[in-house]
């Protein structure tokens, strides 16, 4: 609920009848309430009507509560916090007491108790609600006179519970407990009468009993306690969300974070270089350059010309990815190569990756021989292409060896599927003087030089071809058909005399119906006079012809051998059947797939398992219950990621995987799962780089946030994230979003984490995507470089009651401020020590006391420049 309300009690109907309550001492057994009825004409006669009071009541349905704070078997509960618990029915804990309100305060029938574990019993006994018995009653029970303030309702509206049933509305029970740190409670919903405590263990209930006592009173020393709600939980350390962030303190980690190691007893005649400064994945550190003495020796071995005998040369890291035979001829270009190699920080932060590989190697192995089922079987397709494209190629040179007309000759079956310019090569014939049937196969067969027609004409299919083409021998073509005449062969159909048949009837028909029935004499003259006739018709024009064109077989036979060529459709066929690896172009489409596994998980949890110091150097000396910022070492993290590649590829080649070992296998070393935005991958492929070493990082050097302390522990879900600063009277302070502002764009002042991780047992880091120097900012406002604040906010969550621990604010109640009975519970009778609270005491109403102790959530930020070293320049 974003906007509530509290309110001390609620009644409904009945329930509200009784005298009124004293607050203090015994009430009646049940409220009674006195209704004046009339049969027929009869006289009123009041009854008098008894409403079920404690008693009565032997347990309600759990299915009533809706939330408990703790949550049952909570390991670490906040030890200032008030254990509570909600039902679904405001009206629930003020249901069952006998009396009226005294105004804005009213008695419940039922209260919440957290009683210590070692200090009680629990009897659950079957048939029966579960019985605590308490030791010491005095000791772990509250004041009873007081419980009025500790039971409210909570709403949206109070017109919210005018609805039945009511909506937006609960009721609140809690304990104004302050608990002991690291114990383990037990928390029960428990009668707060004595009459309802009697039902609930199943005693004997006096019938007549007018006035019931509470529970308990400060005297009771051994109580059983019937608990119609009960659960467990432990307390953590000392302090809430509040407490704990505000004792982080800020470390500004002294400029620098490296680990000394000694560079010494090298081979090769390679000179001592003494203690240097080895960095690590976080945290800045100086970056001298080794001395000539140092590389010139280690470039010598490295390319294998020691000035002494090695067995074998120190590795070239990166050699295959930067293709380059030795230190010696890295170009300028790959400038990283030798930074890498000749620097022995950097070598070493390589051999780390080397090692890492060494370490994984049989895993890493079948996961890479998992991914390259798919990469076999299109090797298999490859191979079987180049024997394909070899042997047709044989054969194609063979078909080269024809004239241009043997080619369109036998090429006809792909004749429809070749083109010749914008048609095929088959309409190109039929528009040609050469007719289609002279390519067809029955001509081809029919002329075969060998055949028996081409014997004894002394000619051949394709001679012939090429004398129509040339217009040396000429064909002539069928004549047509005059429109509607018919054959010999059509007329001697059946179907055809039978239509001779039905058409000679039907003209003698017509004869008949306009001469009558005509003679034989008749018919023969009819048949003379329509001959005479047809002979006086004028003959047919004839029809001129456009002679057409010769064929260019020159041209044709260019077409069809480059449409058949096998270095070109066989690549295609086998190609279109496979999805290779983006960027995969070798200058033979058919080579096999050279290709690189890859491994998607974060290389600096490997990093972490093999050694601690190396990820943060320092890390030992960060002190419990602080907070530090340092940037990311950019050098370090490539160096570590070649190392680690170099080594793969290596293994790839050892175990006979398909790859020329240039192939990045691993790309990331943050972990950036929960990102929101950016790139997931920490570096592009190594064999792309140019440049120097650490400019190849895909965000470039960022901010790391480090907190070490329990309020990560106790609030996982904490929101952390950076807010832009804004100067305001001076002052630096956390900007607010413009309206329309989206999350990820320039305009949007809060930025968060791309990457996280933890680092056993109890430091946690952020990374931002953050310039360092932008982060930190200057100290002056004439600049307007106001830098960035990291905050820690709690996370959103229901109603949380309770008081602090420290007395911070004397506007607030606190632990140290408000009196405190034997048992630890609050004694409003006290009054407060050091503070001032309007509305605290015994004149103040339950809902007053919840709005004062409930604890909002808690926001703090912290400047980058109180962590982060100083800037370089």
């Amino acid at each position: 609920m974003t906007a509530r309300q509290y309110i001390p009690w609620v009644r409904r109907g009945l329930a509200g009848a009784g005298t009124i309550d004293p607050l203090t001492g015994p009430v009646g057994a049940r409220a009674e309430v006195t209704v004046t009825t009339a049969v027929n004409t009869g006289p009123p006669a009041p009854t008098a009507i008894q409403v079920y009071g404690p008693g009565d009541v032997l347990g309600f349905d759990t299915r009533h509560v809706i939330r408990r704070e703790p949550a049952p078997d909570t390991p670490d509960a906040e030890p200032n916090y008030f254990p509570a618990i909600e039902f679904d029915r405001p009206e629930l804990p003020w249901l069952f007491t006998p009396a009226a309100p005294n105004v804005d305060r009213l008695r419940p029938w039922i209260v919440l108790i957290a009683v210590r574990q070692d200090r009680a019993t629990i009897d659950a006994t079957a048939g029966r609600l579960p019985v605590l018995r308490v030791d010491d009653a005095q000791q772990e029970l509250p004041n009873l006179d007081q419980s009025w303030a500790w039971a409210h309702a909570q709403v949206g509206a109070a017109a919210d519970l005018l609805a039945d049933p009511p909506v937006r509305a609960l009721a609140r029970l809690v304990c104004p407990r302050l608990l002991v740190p690291r114990t383990r409670y037990v928390a029960a919903v428990v009668p707060a009468f004595e009459l309802g405590r009697r039902a609930g263990l199943g005693l004997a209930i006096d019938p007549n009993a007018a006035t019931t006592a509470a529970s308990w009173t400060n005297a009771t020393t051994e109580i059983d306690l019937p608990m119609y709600v009960w659960w467990e939980f432990v307390t953590g350390q000392e302090g809430d969300f509040e407490a704990l962030v505000s004792r982080l303190r800020r470390n500004g980690a002294g400029g620098t974070a490296a680990t000394p190691i000694i560079v010494a007893s090298l081979p090769a005649g390679i000179p001592d270089l003494g203690e240097w400064m080895m960095p690590g994945a976080i945290g800045a550190c100086p970056d001298p350059r080794p001395p000539a003495r140092f590389t010139d020796p280690l470039q010598r071995a490295i390319d294998g010309r020691p000035a002494a005998d090695l067995v074998l040369p120190p590795p070239l890291y990166g050699r295959w990815h930067a293709a380059v035979e030795s230190s010696s001829t890295a170009s300028r270009s790959r400038s990283w190569v030798n930074q890498l190699n000749l620097d022995p920080r950097y070598r070493a932060a390589a051999a780390l990756g080397t090692r890492i590989v060494q370490s994984r190697q049989e895993e890493l192995m079948a996961a890479a021989w998992r991914q390259a089922g798919e990469i076999e079987a299109a090797n298999a397709l490859l191979r079987q292409g180049q024997l394909a494209r070899g042997a047709s190629l044989v054969l194609h040179g063979q078909i080269g060896r024809l004239s241009d007309a043997g080619v369109l000759h036998i090429s006809t079956a792909i004749h429809t599927r070749v083109l010749a310019g914008a048609t095929t090569v088959a309409a190109v014939v039929d528009a040609s003087r050469v007719p289609r049937a002279m390519t067809s196969g029955a001509f081809r067969r029919a002329t075969r030089p060998r055949g028996r027609l081409a014997r004894r004409s002394r000619t051949s299919g394709i001679a012939l071809l090429r004398a129509v083409n040339d217009g040396r021998l000429s064909l002539t073509a069928p004549a047509p058909r005059p429109h509607g005449s018919t054959t010999v062969d059509e007329a001697a159909a059946p179907s055809a005399i039978r239509f001779c048949e039905i058409t000679s009837a039907r003209v003698a028909q017509a004869l008949a119906a306009r001469h009558g029935q005509a003679s034989p004499e008749q018919w023969r003259a009819f048949i003379a006079a329509a001959a005479a006739h047809q002979q006086g018709l004028p003959g047919c024009e004839p029809v001129p012809r456009q002679p057409r064109p010769a064929l260019d077989l020159p041209a044709l036979r260019t077409a069809i051998l480059a449409a058949t060529d096998p270095a070109r459709t066989i690549p295609a066929r086998v190609r279109a059947r496979l999805t290779l690896p983006p960027g995969w172009n070798p200058e033979d489409p058919l080579a096999p797939v050279w290709a690189a596994p890859r491994f998607d998980t974060p290389v600096y949890r490997d990093l972490l398992d093999l050694t601690q110091e190396h990820m943060l150097p320092g890390i030992q000396n960060l002190p419990a219950n602080s907070v530090t910022a340092l940037p990311t070492n950019p050098r370090f993290v490539e160096a570590l990621m070649v190392g680690v590649n170099h080594e793969m590829a290596r293994e790839l080649l050892w175990r006979g995987f398909p790859t020329d070992q240039r192939g990045t296998c691993f790309r990331r070393f943050w972990d950036r799962a929960a990102s929101l935005a950016g790139p997931a991958d920490d570096i592009p492929p190594i064999d792309t780089w140019t440049g120097d070493l650490g400019t190849h990082l895909t965000s470039g050097e960022q901010v790391v946030l480090v907190v070490r302390g329990e309020v990560l522990q106790r609030y996982p879900r904490t929101l952390i994230y950076a807010a832009r600063a804004t100067w305001s009277s001076g002052r630096r302070v956390p900007a607010t979003a413009a309206p329309g502002a989206e999350p990820g764009t320039p305009a949007f002042p809060e930025e968060y984490p791309v990457f996280g991780g933890t680092i056993p047992p109890d430091i946690t880091f952020f990374g931002f995507d953050l310039d360092p120097a932008e982060a930190h900012g200057n100290p002056d406002p004439a600049v307007d470089e106001p830098g960035w604040f990291f905050v820690f906010q709690q996370p959103p969550a229901e109603p949380r009651l309770g008081l602090d621990a420290d007395a911070t604010d004397p506007a607030e109640p606190s632990w140290p401020a408000v009196a405190r009975t034997t048992s630890d519970h609050i004694d409003l009778a006290g009054g407060l020590t050091g503070a001032t609270v309007a509305g605290w005491g015994v004149s103040s109403t339950s809902a007053t006391l919840a709005a004062l102790t409930e604890q909002r959530p808690f926001r703090i930020c912290i400047h980058a420049s109180d962590l982060l070293p100083a800037v370089r320049p």
